[in-house]
């Protein structure tokens, strides 16, 4: 009798610890993905995020700094074609002639038991052929992503990546 309470008291005690590991335990992409922020506390970062019409694709990665803060990066590659529809064929062309990828970049810090997560910043990258990073960060960007607007880029305002000839300006990150 005294085997069968020890063996069901250890049983209940697997079941409690796999209860709460099971509860308790999302990693961080799982929290942010899951997170209710602001502007819109009606839905989580993913559904924001997936619903947006001008994201072909996104990739979500994690990481600590020196200090054991939690990162979440959620990397979105923007279809600029869908996005630009006003601009002409041609200016388009001419725009993205010297451009790789063009991508949004949300990063949000995880922090708490439970944990939470919180917006920290959000920006658009355009990656150029000869190297270089033309980025511009703007709060801005996240509400327009949850309201589902196009964003503007500066690629399509003249500020286009230089030439092959020309040195990056800024090494790639």
């Amino acid at each position: 009798m005294l085997a069968r309470r020890r063996s069901v008291t250890q049983l209940l005690a697997v079941f409690a610890i796999l209860c709460a590991c099971l509860c308790g335990c999302s990693g961080p992409v799982d929290t942010v993905r899951q997170a209710r922020i602001s502007p819109d506390e009606s839905v989580t970062v993913e559904q924001a995020l997936t619903r947006y019409p001008y994201f072909k694709k996104i990739e979500w990665t994690t990481y600590e700094d020196k200090d054991g803060k939690r990162f979440v990066e959620a990397v979105c590659d923007i279809d600029v074609a869908a996005n630009c529809r006003d601009v002409s064929q041609v200016g388009l062309k001419l725009a993205r002639r010297d451009v790789v990828r063009d991508f949004f970049v949300a990063r949000f810090v995880v922090d708490g038991l439970p944990a939470r997560a919180r917006a920290l910043e959000a920006q658009h990258v355009t990656q150029c052929s000869n190297g270089s990073r033309l980025v511009i960060a703007d709060p801005k960007y996240l509400r327009a992503i949850y309201n589902r607007e196009p964003v503007r880029f500066f690629c399509l305002e003249g500020l286009n990546c230089p030439s092959q000839g020309a040195p990056p300006q800024n090494p790639p990150q």
